[in-house]
């Protein structure tokens, strides 16, 4: 049986079809999900950077204005040479990321979502999180947003697959 799935999200296509599977799941089994974004202290990997451009331009085309988002962040976010940010901005696009995977889950009639933002090694921040909230599977996309650096020294899904104690599927 499943009662709690853990979805680490960064808000790159392979995280949101993450979100779509265990949303079916949790539907199925009335269980409960754990939404989960890792901060990079001081950093903001260039996919996030470039998917935020695009949600941004497209929620400018759709209203007009930016809806959520502070413009103070927008304009470090949208220039080129910036991509170090405060704590404090990080966790605010953390959020907002979370807050769009979250509309996933509730279409497809998930009443149970717990969204954390936590700060350190993304491998060892989802384990953890997976040990302390004791549940049963981890469903991740088997890439992210990270740079050349995943493909050298080993990709985070590889880790968690790896050294979790639950079940753990990979998303494509």
């Amino acid at each position: 049986m499943i009662k709690k799935i853990l979805v680490p999200v960064d808000g790159s296509p392979h995280s949101v079809k993450a979100v779509e599977l265990a949303s079916d799941l949790a539907s199925k089994y009335d269980a409960e999900i754990i939404l989960l974004h890792v901060l990079l202290r001081g950093h903001m990997p260039d996919g996030l950077k470039k998917a935020l451009e695009v949600e941004v331009g497209k929620r400018m085309s759709d209203a007009g204005n930016l809806v959520n988002m502070p413009q103070e962040i927008m304009a470090r976010v949208g220039s080129k040479k910036d991509t170090q940010l405060t704590i404090e901005e990080l966790d605010y696009i953390g959020k907002y990321v979370l807050s769009s995977v979250a509309n996933i889950c509730q279409r497809k009639g998930v009443t149970k979502v717990e969204r954390r933002v936590e700060e350190g090694n993304p491998a060892k921040v989802i384990i953890k999180a997976a040990d302390d909230s004791n549940v049963d599977m981890i469903v991740m996309g088997n890439r992210g947003l990270s740079d050349l650096q995943g493909i050298l020294v080993g990709s985070v899904s590889h880790k968690v697959s790896h050294l979790a104690k639950c079940t753990c599927v990979t998303v494509r």
